[in-house]
């Protein structure tokens, strides 16, 4: 009778176990990379957009965010979950800048829900499709 007591539990611890790898592979994966964004809401033509150079993403191991939004450096915090991401941007340092792009990129950091990629390149969506795009910075 405690055998029967037993494999449920067993079945659930292993789950549980099963379930982590994907969530480390995700995080292993935004985290070895600094993100550089590629596409903004479908635009890929940049330079009038973030004159002082391209916004860029680092997510860090503690679930902590940082970043360039193309004039102010900012801090922040992100959430993943599965595919389920998170952002906040956090606080943004407070120099005046005169491009309109890095107001159109924090207020898509902000409407992210999910993200799918791979080490070459990551996409961010929103409820209404995708957002941006990222490929790391160093390539």
């Amino acid at each position: 009778m405690k055998a029967f007591r037993i494999i449920p539990i067993l079945f659930m611890v292993l789950m549980l176990v099963n379930c982590k790898p994907i969530q480390k592979t995700a995080v292993g994966m935004l985290t070895n990379n600094q993100w550089e964004l590629e596409s903004l809401k479908g635009n890929s033509t940049l330079a009038e957009l973030f004159p002082s150079g391209l916004p860029f993403l680092n997510f860090e191991e503690a679930g902590k965010l940082s970043g360039f939004g193309g004039c102010n450096n900012f801090s922040g915090i992100y959430s993943l979950e599965g595919k389920d991401l998170k952002l906040d941007p956090g606080a943004v340092t407070q120099r005046a800048c005169l491009a309109e792009g890095e107001n159109q990129f924090l207020e898509a950091i902000q409407q992210v829900k999910s993200f799918k990629g791979d080490s070459e390149k990551i996409t961010l969506s929103g409820e209404a499709g995708e957002l941006m795009s990222f490929v790391p910075k160093n390539q």
